[in-house]
């Protein structure tokens, strides 16, 4: 057990499913696995470590990105219990992912349960369980697949790396704003908004 924590990236052990046993989940057993969101990772169910103020800001990001991309009609959002298969049998689900409609066969959403596409962009946002192994594997895998852009963002620093590959990066601190390039063209959102959807926004005087 030891060795898969490891070549999960280190993960805590509590996050990891016992049933079914490692190394034999499958996808059937992932569409069965319920709450919270899981994994597949080398036949391993995997938990995602997200609580509610990680929730809150994953939804708030794919919500200002899909409303660009809808008004854009550049492609599709998922959330986070979207999954995308980057191997046979290896299942990943951002907390946010941008799908453009080039990636998807004859500009349509495929009818199978799990997607093998090449996201455009894809958002992680880290809770105090992730590590930092498991996250370079993530992104690693999803580079692997032609993703071209990767938020990971950090609620407790209030920063972000944006990452244009798996290994290059730029730190945004709190002043910061997370642009999308050519992947997601026009798209804008300064890091001090997305922290700000954490607390009631003050009224203005009248």
């Amino acid at each position: 057990m030891e060795e898969v924590v490891h070549l999960l990236g280190d993960i805590p052990l509590h996050r990891i499913r016992a049933k079914p046993a490692p190394g034999t989940a499958t996808e059937e057993d992932l569409r069965k696995a319920g709450k919270p969101v899981c994994e597949l990772i080398d036949g391993v169910l995997v938990e995602k470590p997200m609580g509610d103020r990680e929730s809150l800001l994953g939804h708030y990001i794919g919500r200002k990105i899909g409303n660009h991309v809808e008004d854009n009609d550049l492609g599709v959002v998922l959330g986070e219990a979207g999954h995308i298969r980057v191997r046979p049998d290896q299942l990943r689900a951002p907390d946010a992912t941008f799908i453009p409609w080039e990636a998807l066969p004859n500009d349509e959403i495929p009818e199978e349960a799990y997607w093998s596409v090449t996201p455009g962009l894809i958002v992680e946002v880290l809770s105090p369980d992730n590590t930092k192994a498991e996250i370079a594997r993530k992104l690693g895998e999803f580079f692997a697949i032609g993703c071209k852009l990767a938020w990971v963002i950090d609620p407790r620093t209030k920063t972000a790396k944006v990452y244009t590959s798996a290994k290059r990066f730029k730190e945004l601190d709190s002043t910061g704003t997370l642009d999308g390039g050519k992947v997601l063209p026009g798209f804008k959102l300064p890091l001090a908004d997305l922290f700000a959807a954490t607390r009631r926004r003050k009224k203005k005087p009248r």
